[in-house]
């Protein structure tokens, strides 16, 4: 299918379902229909995501799951709040957008056969996580003990492509960092044990059972080399 023709099935799409609901809401909903407002925030989400799937056949279209996926997650917490009237929500939401930005990359990095991209999908995976964490506990001063994350989140992400691409050199890469990422949080460990926070004492002893974890499992994913010797040949008899 020619892209201009997917661009007008999907638009039509998104506007048939936004009139349907505008319509439903304003027969239902009285004078409160304006509060679905964000559908139409959501269904541009669905639609960028709706692109992004033709990327099985046209790989291109991959990359509108970049996009596609923090609109719809915007639209899916803006309607939330619209319908509730807890616009504090975004207090702790917000880091659900790092997450599906995240997601986005993921997909792209499958539909359109680029496995770089698992790179910023796993830094802004292992970053949305622990803002999450931060918002919901409020502990935003685990920053000073989890830092090593930044190095881990590289490092899988480039597990992830060596893997994929079958090279030796980027795993390795990617055991470094998990070395100094393991040792950033041997050394949090101790301190950790002096943070009164009892969530604390158990976050850091967590992360490094998961570093040890990665860098042990790195032998599992390397593909055995074998030795060659160099090919002994029987001397001529003169």
């Amino acid at each position: 299918m020619k892209p201009e023709r997917v661009f007008s099935l999907i638009a039509g799409a998104v506007l048939l379902v936004t009139g349907a609901t505008l319509l439903a809401g304003n027969l239902f909903l009285a004078t409160k229909a304006w509060r679905l407002w964000p559908v139409i925030v959501l269904l541009a989400g669905l639609g960028l995501t709706a692109a992004g799937l033709l990327g099985i056949s046209r790989r291109g279209f991959g990359a509108f799951f970049i996009p596609g996926i923090p609109v719809l997650a915007t639209g899916g917490i803006l309607l939330f709040a619209s319908l509730t009237n807890r616009w504090g929500v975004w207090a702790v939401a917000w880091p659900v957008e790092v997450l599906a930005l995240a997601l986005g990359f993921t997909l792209a990095a499958f539909f359109m056969r680029v496995p770089a991209l698992a790179i910023p999908a796993s830094i802004l995976g292992f970053n949305g996580l622990l803002f999450l964490f931060c918002a919901v506990t409020g502990l935003w001063q685990a920053w000073a003990l989890l830092w090593p994350l930044e190095f881990l989140s590289v490092g899988v992400g480039l597990l992830i492509l060596g893997i994929v691409i079958g090279s030796s050199g980027v795993k390795l890469a990617a055991n470094i960092l998990f070395a100094v990422a393991g040792g950033g949080f041997f050394i949090m460990a101790f301190i950790s044990v002096f943070n009164n926070n009892l969530l604390m004492k158990f976050a850091v002893p967590v992360m490094l059972l998961v570093t040890g974890a990665l860098l042990a499992g790195t032998v599992l994913f390397g593909k055995p080399t074998k030795s060659q010797a160099p090919s002994e040949q029987p001397a001529q008899e003169s």
